[in-house]
């Protein structure tokens, strides 16, 4: 083996024991930006507490229920209103 020949191969050897520690580099810095993506981004562990009978801003399904009942249900007023005219045909 001539004299350039090792030289090419201990620089190889140099070159692949380089590219194995970036590689490993690499591999911990996407694991770091994963960890501190999901920290910013990710759902929190803290919980909202909604207080009985409050209707939650995040929960729509909620809302939206309560919504359709209240349309549903006739106030009192049209109730009083709706005796009122029965009493009215009734004189």
């Amino acid at each position: 083996m001539t004299e350039l020949e090792q030289q090419l191969m201990e620089q190889n050897k140099t070159l692949l024991a380089q590219n194995q520690a970036l590689l490993e580099q690499v591999r911990q810095l996407n694991e770091q930006i994963q960890c501190i993506t999901k920290k910013l981004f990710g759902s929190s562990s803290e919980k909202t507490k909604v207080a009985d009978g409050q209707i939650s801003l995040f929960d729509s399904d909620h809302f939206l229920k309560k919504q359709r009942q209240l349309r549903n249900k006739p106030s009192k007023r049209s109730r009083i209103d709706v005796k009122n005219k029965k009493e009215e045909k009734q004189n």
